[in-house]
């Protein structure tokens, strides 16, 4: 019993110890030397974070009207970002960084263990497709529907393993230009997809676009880690329209002619980047 209690006593000091160091880096430690490791990172992809960072109440870090950009222009926008560590789970012998972040009326929020089994916890509902600048930059698109997302990952010997859902409701995506080719323009879809990831990699296993006369179905690698943004994509979209469809966007369909497979299915392979997509 005495043995016990000595434990408890030596685990609750070290938790104590572990807790009052953190305090001690977050008070002391330059906000400036954050800023300039997450700008030294963005900057091997082209990419910028403005504002800088500061300091939130409880131990922690935070953006207000956080805009990530490229050269392109700017890609994502959230009114609030807040990142801090649980201070519950180091009790347990886990360190667990909280991520939230409002995307205008949607959220997204984020749990990553640094050890332990349970790796990544993601919910988001809500976020605006319309409030993405993205799909204005990169893919010179207007895009229109609601996002929703909610998955978890489990750390293994190989690396990180587990899916994540995905649905938009109300899609809608028009003047979409990848590379030389356009895309057609569709609306009222159904969305659903899932993004598995196996021993540290991510594939898009499938998400699917399902409106009046037109179906679709987007595949394939999916980059990720710290150079996302320059990894050399490997998708595949493949488009079944009704023939009623193609009709009315029958010049959309005559440039990517060279991509019809068999009458009336078109396979059409999305390279480049994630910044820089191309269909060739």
């Amino acid at each position: 019993m005495m043995k016990a209690s000595l434990l408890a006593r030596r685990a609750g000091l070290t938790v104590s110890i572990l807790i009052l160091f953190l305090l001690f880096c977050y008070l002391f430690f330059p906000t400036a030397k954050i800023d300039a490791v997450i700008a030294q990172v963005l900057s091997r992809q082209g990419l910028t974070l403005t504002p800088s960072v500061h300091k939130t109440l409880l131990p922690g870090l935070g953006w207000d009207n956080l805009l990530l950009s490229s050269e392109q222009g700017p890609l994502l926008h959230s009114e609030s970002l807040r990142v801090r560590p649980l201070l519950l789970p180091l009790f347990a012998g886990r360190v667990v960084i909280s991520g939230s972040a409002t995307i205008g009326n949607g959220h997204l929020d984020v749990r990553y263990a640094l050890n332990g089994k349970a790796a990544l916890d993601l919910a988001a509902d809500g976020v605006s497709l319309s409030g993405i600048p993205f799909f204005k930059s990169v893919l010179g698109a207007k895009a229109v529907g609601s996002l929703w997302s909610q998955g978890t990952l489990k750390r293994g010997a190989k690396g990180l393993s587990g899916d994540l859902k995905l649905e938009v409701k109300q899609l809608e995506l028009s003047g979409v230009k990848l590379g030389a080719f356009s895309l057609p323009d569709v609306a009222n879809l159904k969305t659903q997809g899932m993004v598995r990831v196996s021993d540290g990699n991510a594939r898009l296993e499938s998400f699917t676009f399902e409106g009046d006369g037109i179906y679709m179905r987007i595949s394939g690698d999916l980059p990720s880690g710290a150079n996302a943004g320059v990894t050399p994509l490997n998708m595949t979209l493949e488009i079944m329209p009704k023939p009623e469809f193609l009709e009315k966007q029958k010049l959309v369909f005559m440039l990517l002619a060279k991509f019809m497979t068999s009458p009336g299915v078109y396979k059409v392979p999305i390279r480049g980047t994630l910044l820089k997509p191309v269909i060739i």
